[in-house]
C-alpha cells in the first residue's frame, strides 16, 4: 500500500513539472483556432432555375425567336447572364408574326455573327420588372446585351412600354415570365437597330393576333334556356300508327292485336245470352 502511494506522487510531481515548464526565449503559443462568419453565412438561398427554351415553346408564339437563339448558341449565354451574374436579364421576346412581317430579305442577308448580334440587341444585361421601366425611360438609350453600338430607347406611358431601336418602333403587348433574375417580355415588332441595318429595312404590317374562341353558352352543352329542344327524328325501320299496309304487315303481340279481341267478345256474348236464359 505505500509503495503505490509513492508511485502515484511521483507520477503526479512528474505531470506538474511538464504542464509548468517555462517556455524557451522566442517561443509563443500557437493562437486558439476561432470561428470567422464570412460572406456566405448564412448560406443565400438560389432563385430556382427556370429553362428558357421551356418557357418560350410553351408559353407564347414565339418559335422563331427560340429557333435563331438556337441557331446562334445564345440560350446558354442568356441562362449564364441570369443565373451566373448579379444583375440578371431582361429579354424582349418578337412574336412570330412580326417575324413574318419582315420581307426576305432583311433577315436572310445576315450572317451568322450579325443574327447573333441581333438577337443579343432584344436584351438588356439586368432583370427589370414592368414598372422599373418607367425610371429606365428618363436615362435615354439603354446599352443592350450586344454592346455598345447596340442601344435601345426606352418609353412608359401610363403603363404602356415602348421599346425603339433605329427603324422600329415596338410595343411591350404582355409579360410572358417576370420572375427575378430573368423577365421575359413579348413585343408586337422586332427590333432593327442601325448597326445592321443602314436603311429601312421591308417589313409588311404585322397581322393581328387571331382572335379567341366565341365563349360556350351560358346553358352548358345543352344550350341556353330559350333554345328550342331538338326534335327527334323518326325511325324510318318504325312502321308509322297511320300507315295501313305498315300495320298489316307488322306483328302481332301477345295480348294487345285486334285478332285476339274477336274470342273475347263471342264469349261475352254467350254469357249474356245464358244470364237471360236463366232469368226466363
Amino acid at each position: 500500500m505505500r509503495r503505490a502511494v509513492a508511485l502515484l506522487a511521483a507520477v503526479v510531481v512528474s505531470l506538474s513539472s511538464v504542464l509548468h515548464r517555462p517556455l524557451a526565449a522566442g517561443a509563443r503559443l500557437a493562437p486558439a483556432a476561432s470561428l470567422h462568419r464570412t460572406d456566405t453565412w448564412p448560406p443565400t438561398p438560389q432563385a430556382k432555375r427556370v429553362n428558357l427554351t421551356a418557357i418560350l415553346t410553351l408559353d407564347g408564339p414565339f418559335r422563331t425567336f427560340l429557333g435563331y437563339l438556337q441557331q446562334t448558341n445564345l440560350v446558354e449565354v442568356f441562362q449564364n447572364q441570369a443565373y451566373l451574374t448579379d444583375q440578371g436579364i431582361t429579354i424582349f421576346v418578337p412574336v412570330d408574326r412580326a417575324f413574318a412581317a419582315l420581307k426576305p430579305p432583311a433577315l436572310s442577308g445576315l450572317s451568322r455573327h450579325q443574327l447573333k448580334n441581333l438577337m443579343m440587341s432584344h436584351t438588356l444585361a439586368k432583370h427589370y420588372e414592368l414598372a422599373e421601366f418607367e425610371g429606365l425611360s428618363r436615362i435615354g438609350p439603354v446599352t443592350t446585351l450586344a454592346g455598345g453600338l447596340f442601344t435601345v430607347n426606352v418609353t412608359y406611358d401610363a403603363g404602356t412600354v415602348h421599346v425603339r431601336s433605329r427603324w422600329a418602333d415596338a410595343k411591350v403587348v404582355g409579360s410572358v415570365s417576370v420572375d427575378a433574375p430573368m423577365a421575359i417580355y413579348e413585343l408586337d415588332r422586332v427590333l432593327l437597330p442601325d448597326a445592321l441595318f443602314r436603311a429601312q429595312p421591308p417589313v409588311a404590317p404585322v397581322p393581328d393576333a387571331p382572335a379567341a374562341p366565341p365563349p360556350a353558352p351560358a346553358g352548358g352543352e345543352g344550350g341556353g334556356a330559350d333554345e328550342a329542344p331538338p326534335t327527334a327524328e323518326p325511325d324510318p325501320a318504325a312502321p308509322g300508327r297511320d300507315d295501313p299496309a305498315a300495320a298489316a304487315d307488322a306483328p302481332v303481340s301477345a295480348g294487345g292485336a285486334s285478332g285476339d279481341r274477336l274470342p273475347h267478345r263471342a264469349a261475352a256474348a254467350a254469357a249474356i245470352g245464358a244470364i237471360a236464359l236463366v232469368a226466363l
